[in-house]
């Protein structure tokens, strides 16, 4: 089978030939439609994701239907749109991996839309609900507010009843936020943080993929007891930072990667995502943020671009 992999020597995407993946006990295979291009790729293409990369073949997360099941697995799984939270070889025309760590894709919502929505929304779930705990009204500054978990983060944060805010890197990027969602926006090229401050704006919670460059800034821009997430290294991997702030305004600082929680940590994602996700995007009060559908030849170029800072939205490759 067909599978995107990375070329250790050059630091690039390349396309291999694999055996088809067999199915073992306590598995499933599904036969992949879609899957989806995430900045988590981008730092495994150049050697730099942090922690253990267990799986090589590119993809955090696919739709499609499934063709096998091992033994123990009920058989009522087979046939089923499913999409899945994954570890890695989503880019591919199979993976096998756990029943914990898919869900239904939902109803009325095609698979090429579908297989986008694990990866960035159950990012925004983990780190807005489960972990900074937001409630209504509170303030959120997203960083990179157009991208895939920014789009997802800014729609969240609405459904439930807190306030987004967004930096992002172009007058269109945060136009498209605003008919996402967000309160008001400004852009980065700009001193946002200042910006932020001449408004009287402070924020409760703080999503930051950013991390190294903006945290100094996160926390001038921090109310009292704010919760600021970095779940990304954008601005490097290293940075001094200010102490005052983030102990006289009793702030607390988190990391979390979503690829390496326990399948058990998935599986509550994953429920939370049925259960807050799908209905609203059932009802189209949630958008898919997919605007950009690319064939196996255009994956390369899509990586580009999404490094270069050009992607709106979530880019989805279709396998077949």
């Amino acid at each position: 089978m067909r599978v995107l992999g990375v070329n250790n020597a050059k630091a690039e995407a390349q396309w291999q030939e694999l055996p088809s993946p067999k199915v073992e006990k306590g598995q499933i295979r599904i036969q992949v439609e879609a899957a989806g291009l995430n900045r988590a790729d981008l730092l495994q293409i150049k050697g730099l994701y942090p922690g253990k990369v267990e799986e090589p073949t590119l993809g955090l997360e696919c739709s499609g239907i499934i063709d096998q099941v091992g033994e123990g697995v009920d058989e009522a799984w087979l046939g089923r749109k499913v999409c899945a939270l994954l570890r890695g070889g989503g880019i591919a025309e199979y993976v096998v991996c756990s029943p914990s760590v898919v869900v239904s894709a939902p109803e009325g919502l095609e698979l090429s839309l579908a297989a986008g929505l694990c990866e960035t929304w159950c990012t925004a779930l983990f780190n807005l609900w489960d972990q900074a705990k937001v409630i209504p009204k509170e303030k959120v500054l997203i960083h990179a507010g157009a991208s895939g978990v920014g789009v997802a983060a800014i729609q969240l944060a609405r459904l439930l009843g807190a306030v987004p805010y967004i930096t992002c890197g172009s007058q269109a990027k945060l136009d498209y936020c605003v008919a996402r969602g967000a309160e008001a926006g400004v852009l980065r090229s700009q001193d946002w943080a200042a910006y932020f401050r001449g408004l009287g704006l402070q924020f409760d919670v703080i999503l930051d993929p950013v991390g190294a460059g903006y945290l100094n800034k996160d926390f001038s821009v921090a109310a009292s007891a704010a919760r600021i997430a970095v779940f990304g290294l954008l601005g490097g991997t290293s940075t001094d930072c200010n102490l005052v702030d983030f102990l006289s305004k009793n702030i607390t600082l988190f990391g979390r990667t979503l690829r390496t929680q326990t399948d058990p940590v998935k599986r509550r994602l994953l429920a939370e995502l049925e259960t807050i996700v799908w209905p609203a995007v059932q009802r189209g009060k949630v958008h898919h943020g997919v605007e950009q559908i690319v064939m196996p030849d255009e994956v390369i170029e899509a990586y580009q671009n999404m490094q270069q800072g050009d992607q709106l939205g979530k880019t989805i490759i279709v396998m077949k």
